[in-house]
């Protein structure tokens, strides 16, 4: 039997499998629930502008790309690589290259000379990547957002909330954060740089909760030792949970994402229990461990002991958490300690 990877432009039939895909791959900017519905009504939309493509080996999907064709002035027109996206556990097998090289000979055929594509500034991954397949570094792309919303009013930006500095008092490491909101919910986004196994690593992370404080979806990319590594995580509106791509049926009880490297999440179940002087809880997280980037169930249970102050207990390790007024962690007892912290609007750090 073969197992070899097909590469081909999309059906209608793969919409239920592409789900999984754009929840990993939009996220929240996918602007709707991500359903087979709302997933084969973009792709019918783009059609005529995007060409999609998939990569399937024996039925499975491993990962997707978008051409644009873009008319130009010049002889001839121009192909943008608008989307490409391998699921975690099929990256590093030439899933990507073999998406690419589909790409390049569609936009051959369609008479254009040229690919160009827009990556992330920080997404030093894909940048190495794309000019490992010939890319070369050629202009500064920038944006502004002009959208509005589907109820019709401007989109509203996302309001930056406060940014810490916390510093690890167990171990070496030391985290940059900033905590923003917008009419899609709260946002976590954390910079940290850490030991882990006595190498030196760099972690970066996003996490989108709503309105309620329910978690949303996670990205994290880990630097460490020269090796690159992600993990996307996805929260489904009937509760579901899904890591690369795949559901993790382990995690349908989960409520919070916990990041074992940084005490930024203990803010996601403070804020959404809201607890009472005296009240505990119990919760369900889905625990990010470091470096391994895996993703497990964990009972939590949090304790209220004063105005901000808390109790964090887990299996056998408990601990005593002080929070400010936004419920970001000022003080956590054997790990970490805020070092400075900096408002909107204020021009020094405290």
């Amino acid at each position: 039997m073969s197992h070899a990877v097909e590469y081909r432009e999309v059906a209608k039939a793969d919409a239920p499998k592409l789900v999984p895909f754009f929840e990993a791959f939009y996220g929240q900017w996918f602007g709707e629930p991500v359903t087979s519905n709302s997933v084969q009504r973009r792709i019918d939309q783009a059609r005529g502008i995007e060409t999609f493509v998939v990569a399937e080996r024996e039925g499975k999907l491993l990962g997707f790309a978008s051409l644009r064709l873009v008319p130009s002035l010049d002889l001839t027109p121009y192909a943008e690589l608008s989307d490409l996206f391998v699921a975690g556990l099929y990256r590093r097998q030439g899933v990507g290259r073999g998406l690419l090289g589909f790409i390049e000979q569609r936009a051959r055929e369609r008479g254009a000379d040229r690919l160009i594509l827009t990556t992330g500034l920080k997404n030093v991954e894909a940048q190495w990547f794309y000019r490992a397949v010939g890319f070369e570094d050629h202009a500064l792309a920038m944006k502004k957002s002009i959208g509005v919303s589907k109820a019709g009013n401007p989109r509203e930006i996302r309001a930056p909330q406060r940014s810490v500095l916390w510093r690890r008092v167990d171990a070496t490491g030391t985290e940059s954060f900033l905590l923003s909101r917008d009419d899609t919910g709260w946002h976590l986004e954390g910079n940290v740089v850490a030991l882990l196994d006595r190498e030196p690593a760099h972690i970066r992370y996003r996490v989108a909760c709503d309105p309620s404080w329910r978690a949303r979806s996670a990205q994290i990319s880990q630097d460490r030792a020269g090796v690159q590594r992600e993990v996307h995580i996805t929260v489904r509106e009937d509760g579901r949970w899904w890591v690369e791509g795949e559901e993790d049926a382990r995690l349908r009880p989960c409520t919070d994402v916990d990041l074992e490297i940084s005490p930024s999440t203990n803010t996601i179940p403070i804020r959404r229990l809201n607890l009472a002087l005296g009240q505990d809880s119990e919760v369900i997280a889905a625990w990010v461990r470091f470096p391994a980037l895996t993703v497990e169930p964990l009972p939590q249970r949090y304790t209220r002991t004063g105005a901000n102050q808390y109790r964090y207990a887990s299996r056998d390790f408990v601990t005593n958490l002080e929070v400010d007024d936004l419920g970001l962690v000022t003080r956590y007892e054997g790990g970490w300690s805020r070092e400075a912290v900096a408002d909107p609007g204020s021009s020094t750090l405290k």
